[in-house]
C-alpha cells in the first residue's frame, strides 16, 4: 500500500525545490556581448566559442546580439542614453577618448598584461591617460589594391603606382558598361575612411600635432580634386556606397580598379572563382606626399562600466580574454581571410600558412593584406608628417575627432564635390568650418 506523504512534507519540498531554483538562477551571470561580425562564418565562430565557454563556465550565460556596421553606433549611443549598455562591446578607436573620459568603459590593463603586452602589433594598443581601456581583436586594412589582371593585360595596362598612373588606368577601363574605378561617396564611415587616405596621401591632416584643426589645406583640395576627377570613372551609384558596395559591385565583374579592405577577396574566391582568379592584390599607388598611406584601424572590444548598465563586469571580463587569444584568435581570424587581421604577432603567421587554402595557396595576398605599415587613423593622424616615403606619426591621440566622424561631416564634404559640384576648395573651407565648432563646443 502507498502512503501519501503528509501535506506539510509536500509543501516543504516545494519550497525546498523553488529555494534551489532560485538560488541557481541568482548565481548565473548574463554577459551582454554585442558586435558588427554579422558574416555567417563569423557568426558561427561566436556561437561555437560561447558554447565552449559557457562549458568550462556554467555560472555564467552569454548573450549575443549581432548588428550592422553602420547600425552599430546608432544601438551604442542609445544604449549610453538609456543606461542598458552591453557588457562587452565592439568600440571604434575615435570613441576610446570620450567614453573613457565620460566613464563609459573601464580600464582593462589587466587583461592585456596576462595577454603579453610585447605580442601586439605596434600601434594596436593605445592608452588613454596611462591606461588601456580596449582589447583589439583585429585588424582593418582598407588601402589595399584590387586588380584585374585580365582587363589590365587586355588594354596593355601596368599596374597604377602613383595617382597619375591611376588616373589613366581609370580612363582606360571605362567603356561598354564598365568601370575602370570605385569608391564610396555615400554619408556614412567609409566614405570618411576613403577620403583620410587620400587626404594622408597627398600630405594634410584633419589636425595638428598642437590639436589645431587643419581640414583647409592643400592635400585636403588635391584629395577631393582627385576624387571628382576619378568619379567620371566610377559607377554612377557611389552617392550611397558604403563598405559592402565596395565588395558587391566589384564582384560583377564591371570595375577594373578597387581600393578596399580584403574582405573584398575572401568574398571573391568564395562566390566568384573565376574573377577571383584574375584578381591581385597590390600596394596603394603613392600620392603627391610621395608616400601611399593606408587606413589602418585596430577592432576591439571594451568593457562598459556599471554607470552605463553594466552588470557583471568580472564575468565579462572572463570572456572577453577568453575570445581574444589563443586558438579564438586563430580561428576567428580564419572565418574571414585575410580580411581579419589578428593583432597579436605569435597568431599571424599561422593564420597565413593556415588560410593559404582558401586562397588557392596564394599566400602572397594574405603578406599584402597583413602588411600594415604606412598606416593611420582617425584617432592617430593628427600631426603626422610623410617625407622619405614613409609616415611619421605625432605620437598624439585625437580626442575630437570622433565626434566629427559621427556626425559624418568628411563624407559631407565629398558629397559636396562630387554630387553637388562644389569646389573642392569652397568644400574644404566649409569642413574646416564645421569642424571647429565640433571642438570648440568640446572645449
Amino acid at each position: 500500500m502507498h502512503l501519501r506523504a503528509p501535506l506539510y512534507s509536500q509543501i516543504g519540498a516545494v519550497l525546498v525545490a523553488g529555494l534551489l531554483t532560485s538560488t541557481a538562477a541568482a548565481e548565473t551571470q548574463t554577459v551582454r556581448f554585442l558586435h558588427n561580425e554579422t558574416d555567417p562564418p563569423s557568426i558561427e565562430f561566436y556561437n561555437k566559442a560561447i558554447q565552449e565557454f559557457e562549458a568550462a563556465n556554467p555560472d555564467i550565460r552569454i548573450e549575443m546580439e549581432a548588428v550592422s556596421t553602420d547600425g552599430r553606433l546608432q544601438k551604442v549611443l542609445a544604449a549610453i542614453n538609456t543606461k542598458t549598455m552591453p557588457e562587452i562591446f565592439k568600440i571604434l578607436p575615435e570613441e576610446r577618448f570620450e567614453f573613457a573620459r565620460k566613464g563609459y568603459i573601464v580600464p582593462v590593463d589587466d587583461v592585456v598584461d596576462e595577454i603579453g603586452r610585447d605580442d601586439y602589433v605596434p600601434g594596436s594598443l593605445v592608452q588613454v591617460e596611462g591606461k588601456n581601456y580596449d582589447i583589439p581583436y583585429t585588424l582593418g586594412n582598407y588601402g589595399v589594391l584590387w586588380q584585374r589582371d585580365d582587363l589590365m593585360k587586355a588594354a596593355g595596362l601596368s599596374a597604377p603606382k602613383t595617382w597619375d598612373d591611376l588616373k589613366t588606368v581609370g580612363k582606360a577601363m571605362t567603356s561598354d558598361g564598365n568601370f575602370g574605378f570605385i569608391f564610396p561617396a555615400g554619408k556614412n564611415r567609409m566614405t570618411g575612411i576613403y577620403l583620410s587616405q587620400m587626404i594622408w596621401g597627398a600630405g594634410g591632416t584633419y589636425f595638428d600635432k598642437d590639436l589645431n584643426v587643419t581640414f583647409d589645406n592643400p592635400g585636403t583640395v588635391k584629395a577631393l580634386t582627385f576624387l571628382k576627377e576619378m568619379a567620371e570613372f566610377s559607377p554612377h551609384g557611389i552617392g550611397s556606397y558604403s563598405y559592402g558596395d565596395m565588395i558587391n559591385v566589384y564582384l560583377t565583374g564591371k570595375i577594373g580598379v578597387d581600393i578596399y579592405a580584403p574582405r573584398l577577396i575572401a568574398n571573391a574566391a568564395l562566390n566568384t572563382p573565376d574573377l577571383f582568379k584574375n584578381t591581385s592584390a597590390g600596394s596603394m599607388p603613392v600620392g603627391p606626399s610621395g608616400v601611399a598611406v593606408k587606413f589602418v584601424n585596430a577592432n576591439s572590444f571594451a568593457l562598459s562600466s556599471a554607470d552605463v548598465g553594466a552588470k557583471t563586469i568580472d564575468a565579462a571580463r572572463k570572456f572577453l580574454k577568453f575570445i581574444v587569444t589563443g586558438d579564438r584568435l586563430k580561428d576567428f581570424s580564419l572565418t574571414v581571410h585575410p580580411h581579419l587581421i589578428p593583432p597579436l604577432k605569435s597568431v599571424q603567421e599561422g593564420v597565413i600558412v593556415a588560410g593559404a587554402a582558401s586562397l588557392g595557396g596564394r599566400d602572397d595576398i594574405s603578406r599584402t593584406s597583413f602588411d600594415t605599415s604606412n598606416s593611420l587613423d582617425f584617432r592617430s593622424e593628427a600631426g603626422a608628417v610623410f617625407k622619405d616615403g614613409k609616415v611619421v606619426r605625432s605620437g598624439v591621440i585625437n580626442p575630437y575627432i570622433g565626434s566629427i566622424v559621427a556626425r559624418g561631416i568628411p563624407a559631407e564634404v565629398v558629397q559636396r564635390v562630387v554630387l553637388q559640384g562644389e569646389d573642392p576648395a569652397e568644400a574644404a573651407a566649409w569642413g574646416q568650418k564645421r569642424m571647429q565648432a565640433i571642438v570648440d563646443d568640446l572645449k
